[in-house]
C-alpha cells in the first residue's frame, strides 16, 4: 500500500549503539505485503554531499544500478536443506572437475528460466561425461547487469540477480542456488565454489550514484576506505582489497563461512592468489585459509577442497606452507597445445600427469586441459597456428 520511495522522501534510518561503534536502523511502520523489493542506502556526509550506495552484506543482488534486495515471504532456510554429497564427499585427488560458467552453459533458455534453475535440467549430462565435480565460476554479483565472467565482485553475499531472476518465483531468488547444489549433491557431484577474493569490481559513482564495492563509497573520501588499497602485487584495472587490515580479513572470512554453512559447498577455488600472498606475512592467504580449515575441521567436516591459482613457480611450495591442499596446474594443457601442433606426443608427457611432484603426500595438484583463461583443446586441434584456431 506504499509508493516506490526516491531519494527526497527517503524513510530516515535511526542511528544506534553497537559493541563495534554503532548501526544505522529502519523499520517499516506497516506490514510489508509478500514480493521482492530493491533498495539503496541514502547517504548523506558531515560535507553535505549525498551519494546512493548499496548494502554490502545482502544477500540478494538488485535488477538494476546495484540496488540491494531482500524478500518477504517466499520459503525460509529450513524449507530448502542441503544433503551432504551421496557417498560421502571425496578428496580432491579424486574429483574430475569440469568449470562451468551458469550463463553460457544454460543459453538456451536465456529469458525464459532462471540460469541456476536451468542447469539442473543438464546434470545427467554432466555425470554421462564421467564427472563428479563442479567447479562454478563466481555467482557472487558484479557490477553491471550484462553477461560478465563473475571476477569483478562487489555483492559477496550476493547470487547474482542475472542468474536466480526466476520469472514468477521473485521471492525464491536465493533459493534456486541450494536447489541446485542439492540436486548436485543428491548425484554425488561435488560443489565447488570460484571466491574472487584478491580485488573487487569498482566503478566510477554517476550522478551521486555508487556502481561498484559498496563499502568503499560508504566513505565520504572513497580513497580513505580500509577496505581497499595495495596488498602485495596488483591487479592491473581492478581495486585490490587490502588484507592489512583487519576489517577486510574479517570480511572475507565471513563471505566464506557464510557460502559454506548456508550452502553446504564442498570446497573453494581462490582466484589469483599470487596478489595477496606475501611471504613472511601471515594476513592474507595463509590467514584465510587457516581459518577455513579451522572452522570446517570444527564442524567435522573432512576433504573440503581449497584450491589456489597461484600462476608462479612457488605453487607447489606455497600450497605445502598453507592448508590449501591443491594449485591449478597447466603444464597437461600446455603439452596437449603443443602436442596437437606437432602431431606426436613425448616423455614430458609423464611429469605433466603426475600431480603429486613436489606437494606433500595429502596435497595433489590440479591439472586440467581446459579453463577460462585458455583456448579450447579443441581449437589446437584444428590447425596448426593460433589463428587457424580462432577461425575454428
Amino acid at each position: 500500500g506504499q509508493t516506490n520511495w526516491d531519494v527526497t522522501n527517503a524513510p530516515l534510518m535511526e542511528r544506534k549503539a553497537h559493541p563495534k561503534g554503532w548501526v544505522w536502523v529502519y523499520r517499516t511502520e506497516v506490514e510489508l505485503p509478500e514480493g521482492f523489493y530493491q533498495y539503496k542506502y541514502a547517504v548523506t556526509f558531515q560535507d553535505g554531499n549525498t551519494r546512493m550506495v548499496g548494502d554490502p552484506c545482502t544477500r540478494y543482488g538488485g535488477k538494476v544500478f546495484q540496488n540491494s534486495g531482500f524478500v518477504i515471504g517466499g520459503s525460509r532456510a529450513e524449507d530448502n536443506p542441503i544433503p551432504p554429497v551421496a557417498g560421502g564427499r571425496q578428496h580432491i585427488r579424486d574429483l574430475v572437475l569440469y568449470e562451468l560458467n551458469v550463463d553460457d552453459f544454460t543459453d538456451e533458455y536465456r529469458g525464459a528460466r532462471a540460469p541456476l534453475e536451468a542447469v539442473c535440467d543438464k546434470l545427467d549430462h554432466l555425470q554421462d561425461l564421467g564427472i563428479n565435480a563442479i567447479l562454478f565460476m563466481p555467482w557472487t554479483a558484479w557490477p553491471g547487469e550484462g553477461f560478465n565472467w563473475g571476477y569483478t565482485p562487489y555483492q559477496y553475499f550476493s547470487v547474482e540477480y542475472r542468474y536466480a531472476n526466476a520469472i514468477g518465483q521473485p521471492t525464491e531468488k536465493i533459493s534456486l542456488l541450494k536447489h541446485l547444489i542439492r540436486a548436485c549433491h543428491e548425484r554425488g557431484i561435488h560443489v565447488l565454489m570460484d571466491g574472487v577474493f584478491n580485488h573487487v569490481g569498482d566503478l566510477n559513482p554517476r550522478q551521486g550514484v555508487a556502481d561498484g564495492f559498496p563499502y568503499r563509497w560508504l566513505y565520504q573520501d572513497p580513497d580513505a576506505c580500509p577496505y581497499v588499497g595495495r596488498f602485495g602485487g596488483e591487479f592491473t584495472g581492478l581495486l585490490d582489497l587490502n588484507y592489512h587490515n583487519g576489517c577486510t580479513r574479517e570480511f572475507i572470512r565471513d563471505v566464506c563461512f557464510y557460502w559454506i554453512d548456508q550452502f553446504k559447498i564442498d570446497g573453494i577455488r581462490f582466484d589469483n592468489t599470487t596478489n595477496f600472498y606475501i611471504e613472511g606475512v601471515d594476513h592474507g592467504l595463509p590467514a584465510l585459509l587457516a581459518q577455513i580449515q579451522d572452522h570446517v575441521t570444527d564442524q567435522g567436516q573432512v576433504h573440503f577442497s581449497m584450491t589456489v591459482e597461484h600462476m608462479n613457480m612457488d605453487a607447489a611450495r606455497v600450497t605445502n606452507q598453507t592448508e590449501a591442499n591443491s594449485y591449478w596446474n597447466d603444464e597437461l594443457l600446455q603439452r596437449c597445445f603443443e602436442y596437437l601442433k606437432r602431431g606426436r606426443s613425448d616423455s614430458r608427457i609423464l611429469p605433466a600427469l603426475n600431480a603429486q611432484v613436489g606437494l606433500s603426500p595429502e596435497k595433489v595438484a590440479t591439472p586440467y586441459i581446459s579453463n577460462h583463461d585458455h583456448s579450447h583443446v579443441a581449437w589446437q586441434a584444428g590447425a596448426s597456428d593460433d589463428e587457424g584456431a580462432l577461425q575454428w
